[in-house]
């Protein structure tokens, strides 16, 4: 398999090898995937949530010994590139929260910091939309830097990262409130359920798998709603809401409890919103709540 990176600011990754097939995901700059096959000018690609689609083959840059450079991430929302180090040059695209630039080694100018769009081309961005405090997955990256116990405690450590990932979570999902519900959709343009869920869990240093189904069987996760309906269940911020419509042989609908008797999903109608647990509508659709394990490796894995 060769290894490719996402080119464009957005990609649509497609079911069958034909862009008028369903749209199950999105890729986003930056990220790094294998190509397993092609076909009529597309290419079939497994993700780093080991996702397969398949995706416009000019959405896709082979990628290049970088060693030397530094990497980090977009932490912003959004984050426009120019062609200049300043705001009246040519907008190359808009990236999104999550991406992974390269950065170039040239001079920051001002406050406009020198990326590596391709090995020959240079484009600028602003520093305050990027993480530059620290190599990380994430412009946002809870499990980085854990507020220490007061004893060195392997156990004890681990239960505060595992505690700041869901609560940091929960700030990253309130950020995207507004956002309009898109299926397949994974960025502050367009977003589902699981996309949502993901993306949260992904700015605050954990992995998660695509579908919401894959999200409430992952293994690092454990039940904790103690067979409650939604409305009495004692939910922690952070734990995962899971809800199946009437008739469907699986999960359909995902969300994240963010305290107070209230949790965050986006919801096809509203898009990214916060409800009340006590809604009769999805209280009738709740299957369970999970948390993370105390024993969870932040690492992806497969249900």
């Amino acid at each position: 398999m060769s290894l490719f990176s996402i080119r464009r600011s957005v990609a649509n990754v497609y079911r069958e090898p034909t862009t008028s097939s369903e749209t199950v995901t999105q890729a986003i700059y930056g990220e790094v995937v294998s190509v397993t096959s092609e076909a009529k000018g597309l290419r079939q690609i497994l993700m780093p949530d080991t996702y397969k689609g398949w995706i416009r083959a000019d959405a896709l840059l082979p990628t290049y010994d970088d060693g030397d450079f530094l990497k980090t991430t977009v932490a912003t929302l959004f984050a426009e590139i120019f062609t200049e180090p300043e705001p009246r040059s040519e907008l190359i695209t808009k990236l999104t929260v999550g991406s992974r630039v390269t950065l170039a080694q040239r001079p920051t100018v001002g406050d406009y910091i020198p990326i590596q769009l391709t090995q020959d081309r240079v484009a600028y961005i602003h520093r305050m939309c990027l993480d530059i405090s620290h190599e990380s997955e994430s412009g946002m990256n809870a499990a980085a830097n854990p507020s220490l116990p007061t004893e060195f405690d392997i156990a004890s450590l681990k239960r505060r990262v595992l505690e700041a990932v869901g609560e940091h979570a929960v700030q990253v999902g309130k950020r995207l409130v507004g956002t309009p519900y898109l299926w397949g959709g994974r960025t502050p343009f367009g977003i589902d359920c699981s996309g949502f869920t993901q993306l949260s869990y992904r700015l605050s240093g954990m992995q998660l798998l695509r579908d919401a189904y894959q999200q409430f069987a992952d293994r690092r996760f454990t039940r904790c709603d103690d067979g409650d309906p939604l409305a009495n269940a004692i939910l922690s911020p952070g734990d995962l809401l899971a809800f199946q419509r009437e008739g469907a042989s699986r999960i359909t609908h995902i969300g994240i409890a963010i305290g107070e008797g209230r949790f965050i999903h986006s919801s096809g109608d509203q898009g990214v919103n916060i409800e009340e647990c006590s809604s009769e509508s999805y209280g009738a659709t709740f299957v369970g709540a999970v948390r993370l394990s105390p024993d969870a490796d932040l690492a992806i894995e497969a249900a």
